[in-house]
């Protein structure tokens, strides 16, 4: 498709709607004890590139036919998006507002077409969605309808994705969970549906999706996991998270937890909430050390090389305004290593 024509079928289908753009603590289930004494092992960082802004938020956005043009966005402070290839050129810088937390599909179906989508919470706390169009390197705002207001929320997190529709987790300024569902339903944007509410044992502002369940972290709050009846499963007190994902290595399902007053990434074992290990990162050939990761990002998709092939972790630091990258693999063999290794 010609940029031309992309850009012509975005006006037509949703025209007169777009915009351009260029705590307190929560207690531990009976009986559990996070009071553990666990290792800090080591790895070097695989790659790194600096930005010319602050990250607020990181999300993979992969290709599978094309593994090695995958794209990594970032929201940026003060408001707009870079968007860089996995070799930190920068692919599309555009205007747009500043948002708190970050979501993202790369191949939603919209208007007979498929385009990576962006979700974040503005400074308001009201979704906003945008579509990402690389032919034209532009960033799209598109209407986001709902039959019922929303609530304002302090953070979002990509709870599901299936057939024509994209499911995410908005965290309430209260503590709440709402799961909403996000689908092209052919109108003049895409329309919202609250599918679930789910009460949270604290404020969060951070989530990801686990399975059915859902993980939440704050600053102080600590990390819990929370299943779809809204019962807490899983908890781990005195942590300052500063951003969680969730993925799996070597098969087991795993949250990351980076902090930015420690400077490491702590790994915990999703279905329990206990610590595994923390990793301290350090300089790799031309890949300065974590120092202070205030945004995390995971994907288990090939972005090509063999260094990529297997999945990519990815931090902003900033202590030196420079995004971070990990192979996937380098991580899974650092938490097995002493374990099984």
């Amino acid at each position: 498709m010609t940029a031309r024509r992309t850009r012509l079928l975005l006006s037509a289908a949703l025209s007169g709607g777009l915009l351009w753009m260029a705590g307190c603590e929560a207690p531990a289930p009976e009986g559990e004890d996070n009071d553990v004494t666990v290792e800090t092992r080591n790895a070097m960082v695989t790659g790194a590139f600096q930005t010319a802004s602050r990250s607020e938020s990181l999300i993979f956005l992969p290709d599978e036919e094309a593994p090695w043009t995958g794209l990594l966005a970032a929201s940026l402070t003060g408001g707009g998006f870079d968007i860089f290839n996995i070799d930190g050129q920068t692919i599309i810088s555009a205007a747009g507002p500043e948002l708190r937390g970050l979501a993202g599909v790369s191949n939603f179906a919209l208007r007979g077409e498929t385009f990576p989508l962006l979700f974040g919470v503005d400074d308001t706390g009201q979704l906003r969605g945008f579509v990402v169009v690389s032919e034209t390197e532009e960033v799209i705002e598109l209407p986001l309808e709902s039959e019922t207001a929303l609530p304002a929320s302090a953070g979002v997190c990509l709870y599901d994705q299936g057939i024509g529709y994209v499911e995410l987790a908005l965290l309430s300024e209260e503590s709440e969970a709402r799961i909403v569902r996000v689908r092209d339903a052919g109108g003049s944007g895409l329309t919202l549906e609250q599918r679930d509410v789910r009460a949270l044992p604290f404020p969060a502002r951070s989530c990801s999706g686990a399975d059915e369940d859902l993980l939440v972290a704050g600053p102080t709050a600590g990390l819990a996991r929370i299943a779809p009846d809204g019962a807490q499963t899983a908890f781990a007190a005195g942590l300052s998270v500063a951003d969680v994902s969730y993925t799996e290595l070597l098969g087991r399902p795993v949250a990351l937890v980076a902090s930015a007053q420690t400077g490491l990434v702590s790994v915990y074992d999703a279905r329990t909430l206990d610590l595994i290990v923390d990793v301290q990162f350090e300089d790799g050939l031309n890949a300065p050390a974590f120092e202070r990761p205030t945004a995390l990002a995971v994907t288990e998709a090939n972005y090509g090389g063999m260094a990529f092939s297997s999945g990519i972790v990815a931090v902003y630091d900033a202590a030196d305004s420079s995004i971070k990258l990990v192979a996937r693999e380098v991580l899974s063999r650092t938490v097995v290593s002493g374990d099984e290794a």
